[in-house]
Order: C-alpha cells, then structure tokens, then sequence
C-alpha cells in the first residue's frame, strides 16, 4: 500500500543553520536607529494599511516518506487549477507592523482511457483505466514586526510570528476489464504550525525603484521551515508593482506521509496603500 502510494505521489505532482545564526543575531542587536532624530524619524502614529493582490508561480516539489519525488510544475496547476486565492494584508503604526499573508490551492484532474494488455502470443485486452487527483492547500503566515533601523532610503524590520500549512491530496484509481472492474482509493494530509522569527525590509535603488527583501525560519510542528524572497519594486502614486522570487520550504517529523515539501516561483503584486 505504501509503494503504491509513493508512486502515485511521483506521478501526480540545506540544513538551514545559517538563516537561524543570522535572524538570532539581528534579534540580539536590539533597536537602533542608523540616523537618529528628524532626519530619519519613524512611521507617525497614525495607522498605515497595505494591501496586495499577488499571482505566485510556484510549483511543488517534496519527497515522500517512502523516497518518491514529487513534482508539479506551475504549468500543471495552472491548467487543473479550480480554485485560487493569494493576497496579504499589512497594518503599521510606529514601528510596530502586522502582517496575514494567505494562500489558497484548489487543484482537481481526471483522466481515463484504455491500454492494451497483452494476455497471449498475438492476443490483447482492452484495460479501462481511470484516475482522478485533487489537491487542495492553505498557507497562512501571521506575522509581527518592529522596525530596527529606518532611513529615507532604507527598513529593516525583525519579525516574529507563526505559519500554518494545510495540505491534503485524494487519488482514485479504477482498473476495469469487461465486466470486471476495482477501484483502490489513496489520501494523504499534513496540517502544522510552526513559529518563525526572521527579517524584511527594502532598499532604494531611486526614489521610484526599490529592492524588497524577506527571509525567516522556525520550526514546531514541523522539523524545519524557512523562506526566502526577494526582488525589484516599483512605486506609483496609488501603490507599488513588485515582482520577487519566493521559495518558502518544510522539512516534516519521520511520522508524517511527506518528508518535505517546498513551493518556489516567482510573484508578481499590486500593492495598494491607503
């Protein structure tokens, strides 16, 4: 059963100490502020919204328990794609910052046909195979942030917050020959939480054009999970256009169906602000 399984994941879809030494570092220096006073004052205390809409071309790769890869690529999802939801939503006020990043993957494919298997010299039977997949995933980030260092050219934010994954795949496969058919059914899910602390912030290139960043790592529920993006921005009077790659990666305990799983692409925002 869990052969089948792992091949059935095959065909439908670092450690990262250095990332902890560096987000336990910036949470260790503690606040500054490059250029105190007015020359370089934080955010004013009134609250400041964001909101972005965004299209992440990521696809997924992991490995099963069993040792199986798993690979959908976005090409894939895009043309099995039934549902989808991507957008985050940030609040600041003085250096204090609040951010909810969500994602929603709602992938469906069905598929039959038939095989010719050979029973004898010379002779086939007609197989009627069938196949249906679904896979459907949450991914939230609740985030907290405190500005360490501000100019009018730069931020750099610490974050600390938690990440939630929920991911559930369904397969049905049918096998049937004249009037005899069977069909086996397989699923699989993994939910967890894990903390994560890590930091964001940009840098100006020119008063239109920035460089955005984010990396942060935890670990709870799962053994290990960390993210990294990063890219070029621009502003308009009503918001910004970002375009970043993000990979965002989980390493799960031994007692789980996936041993890791990852999604990376690049990500195209409207940024609104108001």
């Amino acid at each position: 059963m869990k052969a089948e399984f792992d091949k059935v994941m095959t065909a439908c879809f670092f450690p990262k100490a250095w990332m902890l030494a560096l987000c336990a570092g910036v949470l260790a220096a503690g606040p500054f502020n490059a250029n105190a006073g007015a020359d370089a004052p934080l955010a004013g205390y009134d609250w400041e919204y964001s909101a972005s809409i965004y299209l992440w071309g990521a696809g997924i790769n992991g490995t099963t328990a069993g040792g199986a890869d798993v690979t959908v690529g976005f090409d894939t999802l895009i043309e099995n794609l039934n549902m989808a939801f991507m957008g985050s939503f940030e609040a600041r006020r003085a250096g204090w910052s609040l951010l909810a990043d969500l994602v929603y993957l709602n992938v469906g494919a069905n598929d039959s046909g038939k095989v010719p298997v050979p029973i004898a010299l010379g002779s086939t039977v007609d197989v009627g195979v069938s196949a249906g997949v679904k896979t459907k995933g949450w991914l939230l980030n609740l985030i907290g942030g405190y500005s360490l260092w501000r100019t009018p050219q730069a931020e750099l934010d610490v974050l600390a917050g938690a990440r939630y994954l929920d991911l559930k795949l369904d397969f049905g496969l049918g096998l049937g020959v004249g009037p005899f058919a069977a069909s086996r059914e397989f699923s699989a899910s993994d939910d967890v939480w894990d903390a994560v602390i890590g930091i964001k912030g940009h840098a100006d290139l020119n008063p239109r054009w920035y460089f955005p960043y984010h990396i942060d790592v935890g670990t709870g529920e799962s053994d290990l999970t960390w993210q990294v993006s990063a890219g070029l921005a621009y502003r308009f009077n009503w918001g910004d256009v970002v375009l970043v790659y993000r990979h965002i990666e989980w390493d799960f305990g031994s007692d789980s169906q996936v041993d890791d799983i990852s999604f990376s692409g690049p990500l195209l925002a409207a940024k609104l602000r108001f």
